[in-house]
């Protein structure tokens, strides 16, 4: 059954992300103009990157039944300033292949988790604790949130979104 649940999730994931990634080749056309106040393609990038990298130090930790570091135990606006600092001298081209190399590493990561821990509660990014799937849930509507963003700002790209989530 885990190993069944498990392809769901990495499903759900990989697809998602590919309609997302479709978004971002097409507003590659517009690295100069900001989509979030402050925040260019390259910035929004960095900023799933770094969740990315904390999903997989919470399902590494989950693996193995160790304490997690909460790494936005600061509160998330804290990590979301944090993850696009630590790579704003990075290039458009570095901060995209990240950005597959970290999702690629989530996807490796859930494939490797044991069986029993699908279903059993881990420590969350933030502090909170739920199941793996909904971990995938929360990223999956994370992802669907900035691909509905980056949908709308195409069509206007000089329009400016003032929130990051």
């Amino acid at each position: 059954m885990a190993s069944h649940e498990k392809d769901f999730l990495i499903a759900r994931w990989n697809s998602r992300r590919a309609d997302l990634k479709d978004l971002v080749v097409q507003a590659e056309t517009h690295l100069d103009k900001e989509i979030y106040r402050g925040w260019r393609l390259k910035e929004l990038l960095a900023h799933m990157s770094g969740w990315d990298d904390a999903v997989v130090d919470s399902l590494r930790a989950h693996a193995i039944g160790a304490p997690l570091q909460t790494p936005a135990s600061r509160g998330i606006d804290a990590y979301n300033a944090q993850t696009v600092s630590t790579r704003e001298t990075l290039d458009f081209d570095h901060t995209f292949r990240e950005w597959n190399r970290t999702h690629d590493l989530i996807i490796q990561t859930i494939r490797e988790l044991p069986d029993d821990k699908i279903t059993q509660p881990l420590t969350f990014p933030w502090g909170e604790s739920g199941t793996v799937a909904y971990l995938v849930e929360i990223f999956v509507d994370h992802e669907e949130e900035h691909a509905h963003h980056l949908r709308e700002w195409l069509k206007h790209p000089e329009r400016v979104f003032q929130e990051v989530h």
